[in-house]
């Protein structure tokens, strides 16, 4: 009985030695994987093209500014009052996200 116990006892210990060693293998991958994506990190990914995207700048009007915010292109129309408005885009897809107007009262 006591050999069981013995032969028992160094399977568990071999089992949590072994885990053990698992461990620190996943804990070394992991610390290189952080290291190598720090110095080096994935390149910016490309912009699929879209052509041709016409935004509604109605006759008249003039584009007073334009500025690009993460995958938003946004676009400020100025002029007479019917003209003041501000369009936002997808720069990925090039469509019309929606617009603000600004009527006057």
């Amino acid at each position: 009985m006591e050999h069981q116990v013995q032969q028992g006892s160094r399977l568990l210990k071999g089992a949590v030695v072994g885990l053990c060693a698992v461990l620190a293998v996943c804990a070394v991958v992991i610390t290189g994987v952080i290291a190598y994506r720090f110095v080096e990190p994935a390149p910016p990914r490309a912009l699929p093209p879209f052509g041709v995207s016409a935004l509604p700048v109605p006759v008249g009007c003039v584009i007073d500014y334009v500025m690009a915010e993460s995958d938003r292109l946004i676009v400020q129309i100025g002029g007479s009052d019917e003209c003041r408005r501000i369009l936002v885009t997808d720069l990925t897809t090039g469509t019309l996200l929606g617009h603000y107007q600004f009527p006057s009262q």
